[in-house]
């Protein structure tokens, strides 16, 4: 495909802190922006909101195909990366290290370590529920904190 049909000029790219960025086709530069899908199942490629931190929307993108190729492939990598999210079924261990911590974790996708770059990114999931986000911004999901074992349970409280 080529790249002749891109009619929407947006850039995308990584700020030094590991977030998305995204430069506006009239200069506006939102940092912190995430992609998410409108409708994943039917046209995965089309209905793709850019939202700020704050959730607002700041583009709707109607189509991937309108976007550059650079800009294209950078943003399916980044919905690829957000839409893998491991289940934690246990903790490990975890060694804190200052701010930031190494968390040694059984997921549903096998052992598996990860740094949290400080407890800002451990959250709250519904009542029962919580999620970590890993300095690559990989999110780890604990479907429910009740069901963990005890062990598990006694580390992740020390964080919620």
């Amino acid at each position: 495909m080529s790249d002749h049909g891109a009619t929407v000029a947006i850039r995308l790219h990584d700020d030094a802190f590991g977030r998305l960025v995204v430069t506006l086709a009239n200069g506006e530069i939102h940092s912190g922006v995430v992609p998410v899908r409108a409708f994943p199942f039917s046209t995965p490629d089309q209905w793709i909101s850019l939202c700020d931190e704050s959730g607002h929307e700041v583009i709707c993108l109607t189509d991937m195909a309108e976007l550059d190729r650079e800009t294209r492939d950078q943003l399916a990598a980044e919905l690829a990366r957000r839409e893998f999210v491991p289940r934690i079924l246990r903790i490990l261990r975890v060694i804190k290290g200052g701010v930031a911590s190494q968390w040694f974790v059984q997921s549903d996708r096998g052992d598996t370590s990860f740094e949290l770059p400080s407890e800002d990114n451990i959250r709250r999931m519904g009542s029962d529920g919580a999620l970590l986000i890993d300095r690559h911004g990989i999110r780890y999901r604990i479907t429910s904190v009740a069901q963990l074992d005890a062990h598990s349970r006694r580390i992740l409280r020390q964080y919620l």
